[in-house]
């Protein structure tokens, strides 16, 4: 197979083929243009902004996490809002200040959305019940698939940060490694100018690399990646990949007038089980038995 060339398809069909298939375990993910209709896309954008403007400085529903000062990491210095009810929370952006007197431009800047599934009928329906989403997951995970987790990613125009390389499974306390599959889907265009998803073909077949806390966030170590192997997955508003668990990728940073908001879901096999972290971190290790992964003990005393 070509790796040059994006595994990248107009529809996804109703029923995904064994060619599909045969090509997302050889080259780790698959993208489509279509699979959201615009009113679809619509309504999970405006979804955000209906959350924002509930959660945000609404003492009796959320409480908020002032990070700038105390964490080092770049992409952990935005205001974090987090329910007083559920696990839904959300990021702002570390450059932008948030206030309370600008909800509506404050909705533009947010990073990241988490556990947000349950907030909104239209956030459950693209997760759990669109019927090719299902297929789809179906056909690369087995029939008896289930939920692990729920992101909205955000890169505001001109400052979203970039989120460098990584593996997902480096933060993922599971029991296996060939049975978790991300799905990213784009509310807006997502072009190389505003960061869209760049991922290197094949580069879930090498196993674990090794990560380590950066100034911006985890991130394999650069001599564990060739970026020149790279291709940019460019997608319109609807258009979604799934990509594998241990698929080496990253966004980077958006420095254009255009914001970037998507939608991440990961799940995991009926034979992939959540396992207590030194359990995981056994398996997710090198030749010598050391972790490689993303050790959250390290990031407050990381310089």
């Amino acid at each position: 197979m070509d790796t040059n060339t994006p595994a990248l398809y107009d529809v996804l069909p109703e029923q995904p083929d064994a060619d599909l298939v045969a090509r997302y375990r050889e080259e780790g993910y698959l993208a489509f243009r279509q699979v959201l209709t615009p009113e679809e896309v619509k309504a999970a954008s405006d979804g955000i902004n209906q959350l924002v403007h509930k959660y945000a400085f609404n003492d009796a529903l959320s409480e908020r996490i002032y990070k700038a000062k105390e964490q080092k990491m770049q992409n952990g210095r935005g205001m974090l809002f987090k329910s007083r009810t559920s696990d839904f929370h959300f990021q702002v952006e570390g450059d932008y200040e948030a206030r309370p007197d600008r909800l509506d431009e404050l909705a533009d800047n947010i990073r990241k959305f988490q556990s947000y599934t349950q907030e909104l009928p239209i956030y459950d329906f693209i997760a759990n019940r669109h019927p090719r989403l299902r297929a789809l997951l179906g056909a690369v995970l087995g029939p008896d698939y289930q939920p692990y987790s729920s992101m909205a990613l955000c890169k505001p125009a001109g400052i979203g940060a970039a989120k460098p390389w990584h593996q997902d499974l480096a933060y993922f306390a599971v029991n296996r490694f060939d049975g978790v599959a991300g799905v990213w889907i784009a509310l807006d265009p997502a072009t190389v100018a505003n960061g869209c998803m760049h991922v290197i073909p094949g580069g879930h077949r090498t196993g674990p690399r090794p990560h380590y806390w950066s100034k911006v966030d985890c991130e394999i170590t650069t001599e564990e990646v060739a970026p020149a192997a790279a291709v940019a997955i460019e997608l319109p508003p609807g258009g979604l990949m799934v990509f594998d668990g241990l698929l080496p990728h990253e966004t980077p940073a958006n420095r254009s007038p255009l914001r970037r908001r998507a939608l991440q879901f990961h799940y995991r096999s009926a034979a992939t089980q959540v396992v207590p972290r030194e359990e995981y971190q056994k398996k997710f290790a090198g030749p010598d038995g050391l972790f490689l992964g993303c050790d959250y003990s390290k990031v407050a005393t990381k310089e």
